[in-house]
């Protein structure tokens, strides 16, 4: 039985190569004693579940009576960092990871989130406050395992409505 899993293990790998090229996987082999494929496997999987994640997040924030509101605070909270779009990394890798913006004249904000490395939550938290208003909370679901915010399809809408405060 060993010797006919040692022949058929070879091409198994191959179609598995030609397979995940066709459908944009990694292409990459890795030759191991059949006692460590299923270690392989779970590791594979882990290193997926917990690969970074990024999404464009757009919105906007508005009063009770849909009136669009300048100048509030929109914060992200949880396993993700979030940033202006422009927001650029120094040659060093480091930067400042900022959590929070403000709304334009419009009401409307944009933000870049990105999952820490090595978390695997599948989505997180966000709200929206300002002066006179009471804090709104939305979750917010990443839009897919291998989202980056430069794909449109991995753009996601929040939008807040506010009311008074002490209404």
């Amino acid at each position: 039985m060993r010797t006919v899993l040692s022949r058929v293990g070879p091409v198994l790998a191959l179609v598995a190569a030609v397979f995940m090229a066709a459908c944009g996987g990694s292409t990459m082999l890795a030759t191991l004693p059949d006692d460590d494929a299923p270690a392989a496997a779970k590791s594979a999987t882990q290193n997926d579940a917990t690969a970074p994640v990024s999404a464009t997040i757009r919105g906007t924030v508005v009063d009770a009576s849909n009136r669009p509101l300048a100048n509030m605070t929109v914060e992200c909270l949880g396993d993700v960092h979030c940033t202006q779009p422009q927001y650029q990394v120094s040659a060093d890798g480091q930067g400042q990871a900022h959590r929070i913006t403000f709304t334009d004249a419009k009401g409307a904000f944009v933000l870049v989130a990105n999952s820490l490395p090595g978390t695997s939550s599948a989505s997180f938290m966000m709200n929206a406050n300002g002066l006179g208003y009471d804090e709104a909370w939305r979750q917010v679901a990443w839009p897919g395992p291998a989202c980056s915010s430069s794909e449109s399809r991995c753009t996601v809408t929040v939008d807040f409505k506010l009311s008074a405060t002490g209404q």
